[in-house]
């Protein structure tokens, strides 16, 4: 039983924006491992320098943006750089869930997709929100159908625990149920899951943050990646230093 590794995604976007490679040195001397992210800045100039650099901070790249448009017309774009960074997973960041018949064909896609993507060595990763869980039809909700209905060995998930929560559902049974098909996590919190935009640093809020993490170690997620959608008090590196220590005080970081 292995711990996951320590990634970050969207926090220090702006201060990477103005010196990538500062931000990502400072992230990495925190103790991050890995950003989400990070491919735009990875892939300008000679990529396998860059990537070597990347490396020597201690960095490594833990996955590419897609969406369901460039994975209908820029799949082999995908699959080209996620080799070429040596990125293990791609990943989509939302899907709609507005109707049955439109899911079933989303999962046609990502089975599509998945399959193209395993032949290079890649894991197709969907990203859930709220609404997969609050989205059901005769009692089945949509995460459960896009589980049911794809390729258990093309198709992926990268679990988001404050999601999970906000869709009224304890992470910690959804991460055992979907053992085997989770490579990573995105670990945020908010401060009350009855209302928007309530986010706030890793171990200040409500999700069941200890547990999930635990759950995750058990069933072999590779990343747990820290996330908050938008500051509260703190600035961005304070932000990702505070959710740091707080995961290192709960003894959630480390073997």
């Amino acid at each position: 039983m292995t711990n996951p590794k320590l990634g970050l995604i969207g926090i220090i976007h702006e201060e990477m924006k103005a010196d990538f490679w500062g931000a990502a040195g400072k992230a990495a001397a925190i103790g991050y491992q890995g950003i989400e992210g990070v491919e735009h800045y990875l892939l300008e100039g000679d990529v396998e320098s860059n990537l070597k650099r990347y490396r020597a901070l201690g960095m490594e790249t833990i996955t590419l943006s897609a969406s369901r448009e460039s994975l209908r017309e820029g799949l082999d774009k995908l699959a080209a750089n996620a080799v070429a960074l040596q990125a293990p997973h791609v990943t989509v960041w939302w899907g709609p869930c507005d109707s049955k018949d439109e899911l079933l064909r989303d999962t046609e896609l990502y089975n599509q997709a998945g399959a193209r993507l395993a032949a290079e060595g890649v894991k197709l990763c969907y990203h859930n929100h709220a609404h997969e869980f609050r989205t059901a039809w005769n009692g089945v909700c949509a995460m459960d159908i896009l589980a049911e209905y794809t390729d258990p060995k093309a198709v992926f998930f990268e679990m988001d625990i404050a999601w999970i929560t906000m869709g009224g559902v304890d992470p910690v049974p959804v991460l055992e149920k979907m053992a085997g098909r989770v490579p990573a996590i995105h670990v945020k919190d908010v401060r009350t899951a009855e209302e928007p935009d309530q986010w706030t640093a890793v171990g200040t809020g409500v999700v069941r943050i200890a547990p999930s993490i635990l759950k995750a170690r058990e069933i072999g997620v590779e990343w747990m990646v820290v996330e908050q959608d938008r500051l509260r008090n703190l600035s961005p590196f304070e932000t990702i230093t505070a959710s740091y220590l707080n995961l290192k005080e709960a003894g959630l970081l480390g073997g």
